[in-house]
């Protein structure tokens, strides 16, 4: 009996050791399926087939109202609505039915839909980006009354500490 736990203790050691250097070797660490991308068109981000460190990355930049705007390195054939993931998601504030995308080569913003996107799954109303490409993200209509009721508000408070001042020194 003793032979037998033994056994099969130093297999599993053996088949952990063995997955802890392919995962080390970045060997499970795929991207995208090259065959569904010729079939479709999109590049899917699971079933993969080739590795992370042989991918090849684009530079691009987001900015507004994501929750970590900035620079990244994607990989190629990633579109608009996978770089707000990566930049973790739109914030409370976002406008996802104009997101303006800008090229260097075309010197212009084209507005993206992402809302209709989300609600059609059309996955050839999203632009694959390109190498320098810039993504904004603007506020929606629910921002710009938020800071509205915030003067307001504050103008108020002011309003109301003059009419006090003045109500103090009138009964000096």
């Amino acid at each position: 009996m003793d032979l037998n736990r033994a056994w099969r203790k130093a297999c599993a050691l053996a088949t952990a050791a063995a997955l802890s250097a392919t995962a080390a070797q970045g060997a499970g660490r795929y991207v995208w399926d090259v065959g569904e991308e010729k079939a479709t068109g999109y590049r899917a981000p699971y079933g993969t087939t080739k590795p992370l460190d042989e991918e090849l990355l684009v530079p691009v930049n987001i900015w507004g109202e994501v929750r970590v705007p900035g620079y990244y390195d994607v990989p190629d054939g990633t579109d608009i609505a996978r770089l707000i993931s990566y930049a973790g998601g739109p914030t409370e504030f976002a406008s996802l039915k104009s997101v303006k995308l800008t090229r260097p080569e075309s010197g212009g913003a084209d507005a993206v839909n992402i809302d209709y996107y989300l609600e059609t799954g059309d996955v050839a109303s999203m632009p694959v980006l390109r190498p320098g490409d810039t993504v904004y993200v603007s506020r929606n209509k629910k921002y710009a009354w938020r800071e509205f009721i915030k003067v307001v508000s504050e103008l108020a408070v002011i309003a109301g500490t003059v009419l006090l001042y003045i109500k103090v020194a009138e009964g000096d």
